[in-house]
């Protein structure tokens, strides 16, 4: 499996968030022999205290008929072998106008089935700390960063003729502007180069947002789950939904 960056714009590799690398394709299992693996999107880990959840949009799943469960999201401390889950959890807010919000999916990973150094090799920051996130309306807000797999790209890829399964990011930052969406616990976003130029969005969906605030930290800002065309903007749903989520269920 091979794993590469392309950058978005011209930005030092010493600058990028190394949280970012967290950021995987939605690499499953799709069931058939002829063709067992297919990529959905993206997907990314948090932490909420001790446990350990890969969250995407759930439309990635919906749209290519998955089960969330047959998520392959690698271990970093052994890169051949691949998380199980026990849980998946869903969160709608009370008095929401609209379900936009409800497009996200957390899948926890069996603290059972993995030890400690499994666990412990990912890169995620735990919502449990409020720190950790930032609403993408912030005053504060100085920068976003996005790491997504598009699939038009060629270098991204399952491919059964030669064997392998390839993968490429897609990175990229600069804000441009960060509004309230008109959907409820949603914001639109818009980066100086939101995708490749001639690249379609898809695949960017499940990705993360991570915002910078005027002291350079690295806070989760929400998910991908829409590209505009016409405004070139994401739509992300808000951090606070999927804090509320985990809360609720380690509560």
């Amino acid at each position: 499996m091979r794993s590469i960056k392309m950058l978005g714009i011209n930005t030092p590799m010493s600058d990028i968030p190394k949280i970012l690398k967290s950021t995987q394709p939605l690499l499953y299992e799709t069931g058939f022999d002829e063709w067992p693996y297919a990529y959905a999107g993206s997907c990314f880990p948090v932490r909420w205290d001790g446990s350990l959840y890969i969250v995407s949009a759930y439309h990635c799943y919906e749209n290519h008929q998955v089960a969330p469960e047959n998520t392959l999201y690698s271990i970093p401390s052994d890169p051949r072998s691949f998380f199980g889950f026990c849980n998946t959890l869903r969160g709608k807010v009370q008095g929401a106008s609209d379900q936009k919000h409800y497009d996200q999916i957390a899948l926890e990973v069996s603290c059972e089935i993995h030890d400690k150094t499994a666990l412990g090799s990912v890169n995620a920051l735990d919502l449990r700390i409020p720190k950790n996130s930032i609403s993408l309306s912030d005053s504060s807000l100085s920068d976003v960063w996005l790491r997504g797999f598009v699939f038009d790209n060629p270098a991204h890829e399952v491919c059964y003729e030669n064997s392998k399964i390839r993968q490429q990011a897609y990175v990229t930052n600069g804000i441009v502007s960060s509004r309230k969406s008109t959907f409820d616990h949603c914001h639109m976003v818009k980066v100086k180069t939101p995708v490749p130029e001639g690249f379609s969005p898809r695949g960017m969906s499940g990705s993360a947002v991570y915002g910078v605030d005027r002291d350079g930290n690295v806070r989760f800002g929400g998910t991908v789950i829409e590209f505009n065309d016409y405004t070139n903007e994401y739509m992300v749903i808000d951090a606070a939904v999927l804090s509320g989520v985990l809360g609720h269920e380690n509560a």
